[in-house]
């Protein structure tokens, strides 16, 4: 009997690109973010000039929408290239396969209901909405630029990062699909830094409902749709919320 040959892009190789396109993420994002700091007219001449006006651009909407969809852009394209310099399948390695519609309507549901339980839970223990997402939502200068940030360029990015090559990655190794689950949830909650604890307890619950629909559906395609609902939910309900202030 001769033994499996192992997979071109092995666990450790796995946690290494996907290091590598986090941190090529994080450095586009920068990059844009040095852009518009050069553009801003106001004087830096002192520590606390400087750390002002970095703090109005990490809650802007424009910066950080250009940065997701640039960074993201980029990112993909890397994961790509690194994929592809293994010499492996794409769209096989991140599971990009038609899907049943039927599979899903069937998690939009758990999505909905997921939704709403934990909206629930937030109102009853009187958790109110992150400051930086009201900040984000009030500086806008265009809200296309960023639903196209929230809503598409990051949940693709995003999960063809996780529930895509990380967890195909983990899932191919010993550690199996259960691990696979936890450590892709796990990752992609702690890059939300920006987030307190009931968002990171929400997301990580979230990340596992995202990963067993990409088990069920067989498709990354499901969680991608399923993510970009979820963030235009968040979106309406940034909007419905400033709205309710101003008022």
């Amino acid at each position: 009997m001769t033994e499996k040959a192992p997979h071109p892009i092995g666990l450790g190789l796995t946690l290494f690109y996907s290091s590598m396109v986090l941190v090529f993420y994080v450095l586009v994002q920068n990059a844009i973010l040095m852009h518009f700091f050069q553009q801003r007219p106001e004087s830096t001449e002192t520590q606390e000039e400087y750390a002002a006006i970095m703090k109005l651009l990490v809650n802007d909407a424009t910066v950080l929408s250009t940065g997701i969809i640039l960074g993201g852009m980029s990112a993909i394209l890397f994961l790509v290239l690194l994929i592809r310099f293994r010499k492996v399948d794409v769209k096989q390695h991140l599971m990009l396969r038609p899907f049943l519609y039927r599979d899903l309507f069937n998690w939009l549901l758990v999505l909905i209901a997921f939704s709403v339980i934990f909206t629930l839970i937030a109102w009853l223990v009187s958790h109110e909405t992150p400051d930086f997402m009201l900040k984000i939502w009030a500086s806008r200068d265009s809200t296309i630029l960023l639903l196209l940030a929230i809503v598409i360029a990051a949940p693709v990015f995003e999960e063809c990062l996780f529930r895509g090559f990380l967890f195909t990655g983990v899932q191919n190794s010993h550690l199996g699909t259960g691990a696979a689950i936890v450590i892709s949830s796990a990752f992609w909650t702690l890059i939300h830094t920006q987030y307190g604890s009931f968002e990171l307890i929400t997301l990580f619950i979230l990340g596992i409902v995202l990963a067993m629909s990409r088990i069920a559906s067989g498709s990354l395609y499901v969680p991608i749709i399923l993510h970009a609902s979820n963030n235009l939910f968040a979106v309406l309900e940034m909007a419905l919320f400033t709205k309710n202030v101003a008022q």
